[in-house]
């Protein structure tokens, strides 16, 4: 162990280790308020390091201006500067990078994202072709890289709709991409009775002083972020890749004079030493390891706060103005930015370990695991991060967190879900304090591999528990009015179409359950009849289209009126109201192939829009929703919010998936059905954790005064207890749990509920809520879900209530009798 001081400019002391969404519109189409913002250890059998699509190897781009020395601060420091922007058309990627995710051995993937999926079958569009009047700004980003399908629902959108200018989230972080500047800030969250709210500050503008840069653009994206490059005069250029969850936000700059302006005052700027732990035992090795560290400044703000600041090469920071520090030279290198939390004297010693390494690719893999037995099923859920600090300078190559120092580790963020399901040693020693986000605390986690083990819960067409002979001749009785009285549905709106085709379908499923062949014959009949106008002849009054500007179904309603059909011309709620759709077609095909038949290809269609499995079709992009870092879906589509990205039904998000699964496993498509079965359980967690907590878990999540165990909209950077539609308990708890199938017991526990049905600090509980609806369908929503620890009582109350029109007394009766208390994970 070598204790080695540098004195340059003050002392370091180096420590050497040991080896070792919603819609936006209510009911009425009325736009809805927003706040406004402020001025692992891997799985078992993974290498310790491997290269990830070794043919690849990142190139220097031509043309970089390097300081001379005369210019720079550390001559001895210019070398090896020359790559860090990569010009957008030097290395054309596929769209999600998943085709570099490496292949564990012994662990099977669920699909081949990177193949054509079986559900697109070669057959042209089942629907008409039009343009979205909703013209695409490519002043936003680079349209020869990004291409039909475009995104339209991811995290980051916000940077490719209206201006651009409107806020993303990066936990723990806010960022806006301007046209001259990026601005960095830490939000502070506050807890109300009814809201958890955050400030989005703007506490740093990174900038060249020299005001050359004039465009900005999304140059790249992948699974899990987004790469935005500002460009202007002078060959001044300057690029960020944002992901959720990184300890630093990261600028590469080229032929710049670097800038950072503050909203508040500058009181103290301290140039720090550079530390690094390294497991070399050759002093010269180490000390090399020390000069290749950026150096590191603190700043103290009037706020209270304090910030770390790194650059590589070294900058003498000039502090121009009370608010402003500025660079000395024209600069090629990065910088780097990062709060220091709420214990800054601790937290800055855990990141000056991990200073320097930032993340430039992103992928995720999904892979089902068993047990010899059968008795454990699981995925194995792994994030990898391609990074700009590797071995011999191959930026290919990615770590696991105890393979290699520090120095080239990434340093990450996990939210609580994943917490729940992580090998606590990948947790970094000492870890962070203060970091946080909308979703509660982050935890610290060290290595460009981070993965967690999703139990995978089973569901099937049936309910979870097999019904006894007078079971079925209760709910045969119960069939056979609904399927007289609850089969007519006029709805003219995808949404409320969707929910009545799907009522049918379930009648359909029940019969074949309660073995009541005639009412089965007879209710498959009502569900083609229902089917044909939307997906065969398309004469329904508001059909569905392909918009091929951005790729992907719309209502021709919502192709012309954004506040029509609940935004769904512009991608709101998609995986709502199609999975009503795919649950009806699902049921069809399991029942009798050959009355599917007429609806395989435009329900394959429908299906790709919302969660297509494929990264190279060319008609709808991957996973719409879907956010694996979130472990749950976005709504709000091409809509732009302060806030964020947000989604409200954690239950119809669920059954979207659940949907998904059952028509995939109905068509024989083994491998689809299988990466549906895992996003259906990551959404079912999230939705849990997030939306479902128990109220000693909403203290922790959320904070007092904010402790319900039902949220009713989360968003990237607030929650809220009230829907889009109004703030009644019964809608909030309603909209949650909605609609009743086998796939609800996914989400609700007997614990959970048997809490929420006493009265909580801020709300008098969902037995309150229920007697407040009275006999309408919210209420019946709410004694279903009781079900599961007094069936008798829930029977009673449930059975005299007005269904929903999504809704059927024999679906009730079903649900309740085949609800078993099952043991769901954490």
């Amino acid at each position: 162990m070598h204790i080695i001081d540098f004195f340059r400019p003050t002392l370091v002391l180096l420590a050497l280790a040991t080896h070792g969404s919603a819609a936006p519109f209510d009911k009425a189409g009325k736009k809805l308020w927003m706040s406004t913002p402020e001025h692992t250890i891997p799985p078992a059998g993974v290498p310790t390091s491997y290269p990830l699509n070794p043919s690849r190897r990142a190139q220097p781009p031509s043309g970089v201006h390097l300081p001379s020395p005369k210019d720079h601060p550390y001559p001895n420091e210019q070398d090896g500067h020359a790559d860090f922007i990569r010009k957008p058309d030097q290395h054309p990627r596929a769209p999600g990078f998943q085709e570099q995710a490496p292949v564990i051995k012994g662990v099977r993937s669920a699909l081949d994202p990177n193949a054509q999926s079986p559900l697109n079958e070669g057959n042209p569009l089942a629907f008409k072709s039009k343009g979205h009047p909703y013209i695409p700004n490519t002043q936003l980003f680079d349209s020869s890289a990004i291409k039909t399908p475009l995104p339209t629902n991811r995290w980051w959108l916000n940077l490719m709709i209206e201006h651009g200018t409107d806020p993303i989230h990066p936990y723990p972080y806010v960022v806006r991409c301007l046209t001259n500047s990026s601005t960095v800030g830490m939000p502070k969250f506050t807890a109300e009775a009814e809201h958890v709210t955050s400030t989005q500050p703007s506490d740093w503008t990174v900038s060249d002083a020299q005001n050359r840069l004039t465009q900005r653009r999304v140059t790249q994206t992948d699974a899990l972020g987004v790469e935005v490059t500002w460009t202007g005069s002078g060959n001044a250029q300057m690029q960020s890749r944002f992901y959720k969850g990184m300890a630093f936000q990261t600028f590469e700059m080229q032929s710049m004079v670097p800038q950072l302006s503050t909203i508040h005052a500058i009181l103290k700027v301290e140039k720090l030493g550079r530390t690094v732990l390294s497991a070399r035992e050759n002093v010269a090795e180490v000390t090399q390891d020390v000069a290749n560290m950026p150096a590191v400044t603190k700043l103290t703000l009037n706020d209270g706060s304090q910030w770390l600041v790194a650059a590589k090469p070294a900058i003498d920071w000039t502090q121009t103005s009370t608010g402003k520090l500025q660079g000395n030279y024209t600069f090629s290198g990065f910088v780097q930015l990062a709060h220091l939390g709420d214990k800054p004297d601790s937290n800055i010693n855990v990141l000056q370990r991990y200073v320097g390494t930032y993340p430039t690719e992103g992928a995720v893999s999904y892979a089902q695991v068993q047990t010899s037995d059968g008795t454990e099923r699981a995925a194995n859920i792994v994030f990898f991060y391609k990074t700009n600090t590797a071995a011999n300078g191959d930026s290919n190559t990615i770590y696991n967190a105890q393979s290699v120092s520090p120095t080239v580790q990434l340093l990450t963020f996990a939210l609580p879900h994943q917490m729940d399901l992580m090998n606590s040693t990948s947790v970094v020693s000492g870890g962070l304090s203060g970091y946080r986000s909308s979703k509660g605390p982050l935890t610290a986690i060290a290595g460009n591999i981070i993965s967690y083990k999703q139990p995978l819960q089973q569901v099937g067409f049936a309910g979870p528990r097999a019904l006894g002979s007078n079971e079925k001749a209760q709910i045969q009785r119960q069939l056979l009015k609904d399927a007289a009285t609850s089969t007519n549905i006029t709805a003219e709106d995808p949404y409320f179409f969707g929910k009545g085709v799907a009522k049918v379908a379930r009648l359909l499923q029940i019969a074949q359950e309660v073995e009541d062949s005639a009412s089965a014959a007879s209710l498959s009949a009502r569900l083609v009849s229902l089917l044909k106008p939307w997906l065969v002849s398309q004469t329904n009054s508001d059909p569905l289209v392909y918009d091929k500007t951005w790729g992907g179904i719309v209502s021709t309603l919502g192709l012309s009126d954004p506040s029509m059909d609940f935004g769904q011309g512009r991608y709101n709620d998609h995986h709502f109201h199609y999975g009503y759709f795919l649950y009806a077609g699902a049921v069809l095909a399991s029942y009798d192939i050959s009355l599917f038949a007429p609806f395989r290809e435009p329900l394959n269609q429908l299906l790709r829009d919302y969660a297509n499995p494929s990264y190279v079709d060319s008609q709808f992009p991957f996973m719409r929703h879907f956010d694996p870092y979130d472990g749950h879906s976005w709504a709000a589509g091409l809509f732009t919010f302060a806030d964020g990205r947000n989604q409200e039904s954690s239950g119809e998000a669920i059954n979207a998936y659940y949907s998904a699964y059952l028509y995939a496993k109905a068509l024989g498509f083994q491998d689809v059905a299988s990466f549906y079965e895992i996003i259906l359980n990551m959404e079912a967690h999230s939705g849990r954790r997030y939306w479902h907590p128990m109220r000693a878990q909403s203290e922790e999540l959320y904070g007092k005064p904010f402790i319900h165990n039902t949220v009713g909209i989360v968003w990237a950077s607030k929650v809220d207890h009230v829907t889009f539609f109004g703030a009644n308990d019964e809608y909030v708890y309603g909209i949650q749990m909605l609609p009743f199938t086998p796939a609800t017991s996914l989400l609700l526990t007997p614990d959970w509920v048997r809490e929420a049905w006493s009265p909580g600090s801020s709300s008098g509980g969902m037995k309150a809520a229920a007697q407040a609806a009275g006999t309408n369908g919210w209420a019946q929503f709410l004694y279903s879900a009781y079900g599961m620890v007094d069936r008798n009582t829930a029977l009673d109350k449930a059975l005299t209530c007005t269904p929903d029109d999504g809704n059927t007394n024999t679906n009730v009766l079903h649900w309740i009798l085949t609800n078993e208390q099952l043991t769901v994970a954490a």
